[in-house]
């Protein structure tokens, strides 16, 4: 999932989805936001010590970074996720498509586009919106059920063990049900069906433009994480462990923020003020999901820490746009493309339905980009839309055209 900013203020639903999904995340999460100190390579050096050039990072190791965040910031190339299928099986067949939650723009989107695509094949594909709570997950899985309906595609990583008995019946009833974006745990109980984004990469990413930008100073990095969300503890630990590949010894995580998705509004703020505040020397913020970023972004503003950055993933239209802004705090906001993620999950339900095998999650991936202030113009289309410019433009909906079979 990639929750981008929110279309309106978290609400009820969010409290409802936040309180189940804790249960069933990969990592336990409290009933409140928590800040707990991260081991690092070394302990946390002073605020003046990171504000003078120590040779941290080789000039060799940061113009190795330098040339790993420049091919981020080139469009992908599409590659096939496996045999050749024809889209001619979806023609008269009934789908649904919802996402994790419809407030988040990027995720709408992504449904969207979704029944669009479906319809362009010959599909009646009926969309659901619903405000993030499970039990309208449960409702959408079992409508379809209930409507002979062929396959069922769920945006941004709806979590499928809050929706178990539903996933099993949609089995019994032949309901090819795929689930987008999920790509941290593979052949889920349950799934006919995943397709993966790039979370642990993008703030790998993060790391290494960081260090590149603080010019061989030490990077002290603080994380700002939901275990609420099925990629938060991999794509959290893969800052450290970007760090420690890269600056062993003298940067350090100082702390991680973790609150819960149903916190993110109330929470944010202050849990972050109060760490930034323990943690004087931090120079970078790193936002695992930028759906965060509106809350983060007062507490990094009224720290005053000269030079502070904000580093995040998800590729949201909201944060893009901050990063036009003159000295903008945000530093880069790699993200996948909302298209590219409808076509990847409809990828899934031709081979489904056709009664061929899914492709391996590991190749139906929707690959970042990677976005800072001087590429960022690049992810608009006309009007602010999503634009897939930097993506090659319609270069991943001719190979999958010609992947299908479609003209």
């Amino acid at each position: 999932m990639h929750p981008g900013f929110f279309r309106r203020p978290l609400g009820r639903g969010w409290l409802v989805c936040g309180l189940l999904v804790c249960g069933l995340a990969l990592a336990a999460c409290g009933s409140s936001s928590s800040s707990t100190s991260s081991t690092s390579s070394s302990s946390s050096t002073t605020s003046s010590s990171s504000s003078s050039s120590s040779g941290a990072v080789p000039a060799s190791t940061l113009s190795s970074l330098a040339a790993t965040v420049k091919a981020a910031e080139a469009a992908p190339a599409f590659k096939a996720p496996g045999p050749r299928v024809s889209a001619s099986v979806l023609k008269g067949t009934s789908l649904v498509v919802f996402p994790v939650n419809s407030e988040i723009d990027a995720c709408q989107t992504q449904s969207e586009d979704f029944k669009a695509l479906g319809q362009s094949l010959g599909a009646k594909v009926t969309l659901i919106s619903d405000a993030g709570e499970p039990p309208q997950w449960q409702t959408a899985v079992e409508d379809a059920v209930a409507a002979h309906d062929q396959g069922v595609a769920m945006m941004c990583g709806v979590i499928p063990g809050a929706i178990g008995p539903q996933l099993t019946a949609a089995a019994k009833a032949g309901v090819k049900v795929v689930d987008g974006n999920y790509n941290e745990t593979s052949n889920y109980t349950g799934l006919d069906g995943e397709t993966a984004v790039e979370t642990a990469q993008g703030m790998a990413d993060d790391v290494a433009d960081a260090l590149v930008n603080l010019n061989g100073k030490p990077l002290h990095a603080l994380v700002v994480n939901s275990d609420s969300i099925i990629q938060g503890p991999v794509a959290g630990a893969a800052v450290g462990a970007a760090i420690k590949q890269d600056c062993p010894s003298t940067c350090s995580v100082t702390d991680t923020v973790t609150v819960p998705i149903q916190n993110w509004a109330t929470a944010t703020q202050s849990d972050l003020s109060a760490a930034l505040l323990a943690h004087s020397n931090t120079n970078a913020v790193f936002i695992v999901f930028d759906g965060m970023t509106q809350f983060a972004l007062p507490a990094v503003e009224s720290s005053h820490i000269t030079g502070l950055k904000v580093y995040t993933w998800g590729g949201s239209r909201s944060v893009e746009k901050l990063m036009e802004s003159p000295n903008s705090l945000i530093a880069a906001d790699p993200g996948p493309d909302e298209q590219w993620d409808a076509y990847e999950a409809m990828d899934q339900l031709i081979r489904l339905i056709g009664h061929q095998p899914a492709a391996s999650v590991n190749n139906e991936v929707d690959p970042n980009v990677f976005f800072v202030p001087s590429n960022v113009t690049t992810f608009f289309g006309p009007g602010g839309t999503y634009g897939n410019a930097a993506f090659g433009g319609n270069a991943f909906i001719t190979g999958f055209d010609k992947l299908w079979g479609v003209s």
